[in-house]
């Protein structure tokens, strides 16, 4: 019975966690959303909301996006989502390797 308690008890942080990650990323705080998300996935290293936005905030940072996870999370709920922070990360690299007087 003491096993249920702290399973439920860990699923109402990742909730709570992946509630503050996402409040991070919707005020646009990329850094604080990355941290949190790192931090997080240490603790959930398979949960799917977590490894979505962290790829996100990750792009945002021009940090590197693991294209090979998003790959194995892909599925029609996240399709949009992952076309997104692809698409995100592609542009930021692009600007970085653009001349600034170009």
């Amino acid at each position: 019975m003491r096993q249920k308690v702290k399973k439920e008890v860990m699923q109402a942080e990742l909730v709570i966690a992946i509630g503050l990650v996402w409040g991070h990323l919707n005020a646009r705080q990329f850094e604080e959303a990355y941290s949190l998300a790192k931090g997080c996935m240490c603790i959930w290293p398979e949960d799917r909301s977590l490894a979505l936005m962290f790829a996100y905030a990750s792009a945002e940072l021009l940090e590197p996006v693991d294209q090979q996870k998003l790959t194995r999370l892909r599925d029609s709920a996240s399709e949009e989502w992952i076309g997104f922070v692809l698409r995100r990360a592609e542009n930021h690299a692009e600007q970085l390797t653009e001349p600034e007087n170009a």
